[in-house]
């Protein structure tokens, strides 16, 4: 690491971090969705990434223009409490998105403020049991897929989806959603334009489904840990019922290979889709809180 790099000088986030990030996620596999670097990097530009060394821990700023805060150190567990509480008192911004884990650490600490971020929590599930939809709990699941078999002839593809699919699929979506109205939508849309263009330069599973040609449902996903793959992009068109539930199980099939269980992500306290990724039965929900000193 450049001692140019080390706390409190922050560099940005680009393309030339990868080997850093991956490296430092291989010797500590994350269970937070964040922590791919797909997914800091596609959506740098809306959080202003910037990273930093501290004490052998990798330190992440984000700064919206809004407000500030830093995502919590990536390092050897048993050693992160001491950057965070230094960063604290040095700065006074928050900590977000911080795995209980981390917490624990530091929960007895009497100037730290600690607050659940349920709208972040992330929805884990067994990939055998979203494949399988196996007893009562999932009648509603395997109906709308046999529904949806029956009526629409469709073709699944794994293997060769790249940049023209996923812009194809999310432009019409946002159509549909009105994303350019939706600062969080739109948001979402520019990390997806980042995804796409640099799609060959990261280890993603993908899978589009396309009814009389027209692709209509999109998954995109990349192993988070060993034993978990992260789902970053699933959408399909609203007006085909039952086609996110195929899409979901479709790609499973494919591409869920030896991963014992699929991240959902988070469903950002939005009403309806918190009861969606509720109806899937996770096995756990990751929990996430806010580390911020009290006042």
């Amino acid at each position: 690491m450049n001692p140019q790099w080390a706390y409190p000088q922050f560099r940005p986030l680009d393309l030339d971090c990868k080997p850093i990030f991956d490296a430092a996620f291989k010797d500590y596999p994350p269970q937070i969705s964040e922590f791919t670097f797909t997914n800091l990097y596609s959506w740098r530009q809306v959080y202003g990434y910037q990273f930093c060394l501290l004490k052998d821990a990798l330190i992440l700023r984000a700064d919206t223009g809004k407000a500030a805060f830093f995502l919590p150190p990536i390092g050897r567990p048993g050693t992160l409490a001491g950057p965070v509480k230094q960063i604290l008192l040095e700065t006074n911004i928050p900590f977000c998105r911080v795995p209980e884990e981390l917490v624990l650490a530091l929960k007895e600490d009497p100037a730290l403020e600690i607050l659940e971020d349920r709208d972040n929590f992330d929805y884990l599930y067994t990939c055998s049991e979203l494949i399988d939809l196996g007893g009562r709990k999932y009648d509603g699941k395997r109906n709308q897929i046999k529904k949806f078999k029956a009526e629409y002839e469709y073709n699944y593809q794994g293997a060769g989806v790249g940049a023209k699919e996923i812009l194809e699929l999310e432009e019409s979506w946002c159509g549909a959603k009105s994303c350019d109205a939706v600062e969080g939508l739109n948001n979402e849309r520019r990390a997806i334009r980042e995804i796409a263009e640099h799609f060959r330069e990261f280890t993603l599973f993908s899978g589009v489904i396309r009814i009389k040609d027209k692709i209509c449902a999109l998954a995109i996903a990349e192993r988070l840990n060993p034993e978990t793959l992260v789902m970053h992009v699933l959408k399909a068109d609203p007006s085909f019922a039952g086609l996110y539930q195929v899409m979901l199980n479709d790609f499973l099939r494919a591409d869920s290979g030896d991963f014992k269980y699929v991240n959902l992500e988070q469903d950002l306290g939005i009403p309806g889709l918190r009861a969606s990724k509720q109806s899937y039965q996770p096995v756990k929900l990751i929990k996430k809180y806010t580390l911020s000193l009290k006042k």
